[in-house]
């Protein structure tokens, strides 16, 4: 009995991530697989679990953070259930699972990608130039380097593409 592929494909909304996910077309995946798509709200104080005991005794500066952190938390749950729809519309046989989580995107990406173990994991780049990625970080570049499996990186293209030639580019672990 063959295994199915697994594929976890990290999904913020933007056009890169988009792009990466319609780019998953063009791929040669399985008809059958499962995936998981991942969706993180970078937050500087994740939301509390559970709810404190005291929350009167909470500064009030740390409970807008909380309400913040639980609306960004909100948002990835609805962005990663859009791209559950969308990536199911590609691949109606696949086993799609949508979650978000509250965490840095790379390390969330790969920590989630240690424990679940995928054979693919999917993810758009902004494309910034060398001195941008260096002063903000790249957590395409970030993916890339710590996975220990295939990586897929989609771009969004600055002009149009030619039918017959993919923006995307491919690492292995």
């Amino acid at each position: 009995m063959t295994q199915k592929m697994k594929v976890l494909m990290a999904y913020d909304g933007s056009s890169c991530a988009d792009a990466a996910l319609d780019d998953l077309q063009c791929a040669g995946l399985p008809q059958e697989a499962e995936a998981l798509v991942l969706s993180i709200a970078e937050v500087f104080l994740p939301p509390p679990r559970p709810t404190p005991a005291f929350p009167s005794q909470v500064p009030p500066a740390v409970q807008r953070a909380w309400t913040q952190a639980t609306h960004a938390l909100d948002e990835a749950h609805i962005l990663a259930q859009q791209a559950r729809t969308r990536l199911l519309q590609s691949f109606p046989a696949w086993d799609v699972c949508a979650m978000a989580c509250a965490d840095s995107p790379a390390w969330a990406i790969i920590t989630k990608a240690e424990s679940w173990q995928p054979d693919l994991i999917v993810v758009g780049s902004h494309g910034r130039a060398a001195v941008s990625r260096f002063l903000l970080g790249s957590v395409s570049q970030k993916v890339l380097t710590a996975a220990h499996c295939s990586v897929r990186v989609g771009r969004s293209p600055r002009q149009p593409v030619a039918a017959n030639r993919q923006r995307a580019a491919v690492g292995t672990g």
